[in-house]
């Protein structure tokens, strides 16, 4: 996807500013492209105004999104692009460093508003947007749908050879895929409990047969310490 990037520029003061900006949206795997650096290499090019803009039109409507930094509160031209995007129909994500109130103006256009610390603060909420932008129910239904029967048929087959390898088995099946997947961590809140139950219910089992206070203490003892391991792993329940 090819971004419009458009901040501040104050000469090569904030030339800086305006790659480090790039190189966010670039580092979460998003094609950048900023007017200034790439049309007027850092430079006044358009003598014309009404030039500079219909040049400006065009690459907007190139581009797949525009993002807007509003952290100095912009009342000039990005506030013109942000128009242009959308009449265009393009989607435009607002950001702000943590802390800066934005002009109300953008909350009726913007798809997505970003407050962030740090640049690498940026490309982490750019790219899980970009992820979340691309999935769609369907998508996350069926993608759900794959990973419980593939984890269904493990959990299964170490069933055959003991009971308690079947919940060992899903949730490692879990953790792995979570590590790896960052589509699966929004997830977390449906799926965490399943893996958690088998284990629940094949120790039931097990404490059940010693007796019911033994099966009851048990339960009180595991979920406890379920939850209290989850909440420091900073699972989203």
């Amino acid at each position: 996807m090819k971004v419009y990037v458009t901040s501040r520029f104050k000469g090569a003061e904030n030339k800086r500013e305006i790659e480090a900006l790039c190189k966010a949206v670039k580092n979460a795997r998003l094609k950048d492209f900023n007017f200034t650096r790439d049309i007027e290499n850092y430079e006044k090019k358009f003598d014309d105004p009404k030039e500079l803009w219909d040049r400006a039109r065009d690459e907007i409507g190139s581009c797949d999104m525009l993002l807007v930094d509003v952290s100095d509160h912009p009342t000039g031209g990005r506030v013109v692009e942000a128009g242009i995007a959308y009449a265009l129909r393009k989607p435009i994500v607002v950001v702000q460093k943590t802390g800066v109130i934005h002009k109300p103006v953008f909350d009726g256009i913007a798809s997505k508003i970003i407050s962030y610390q740090d640049y690498d603060d940026l490309t982490r909420q750019l790219k899980q947007y970009d992820i979340d932008r691309n999935f769609n129910v369907t998508d996350k239904t069926t993608l759900l749908v794959m990973f419980l029967l593939v984890g269904a048929v493990i959990a299964y087959g170490l069933a055959q050879i003991s009971l308690l390898l079947a919940p060992i088995g899903a949730i490692a099946y879990w953790l792995v895929v979570r590590h790896f997947s960052a589509t699966m961590r929004a997830f977390d809140r449906i799926v965490v409990y399943i893996p958690l139950a088998l284990a629940w219910w094949a120790g039931y089992g097990l404490f059940n047969m010693i007796g019911t206070t033994a099966a009851i203490g048990w339960t009180v003892g595991y979920w406890l310490l379920a939850l209290f391991i989850l909440s420091k792993m900073k699972f989203s329940l």
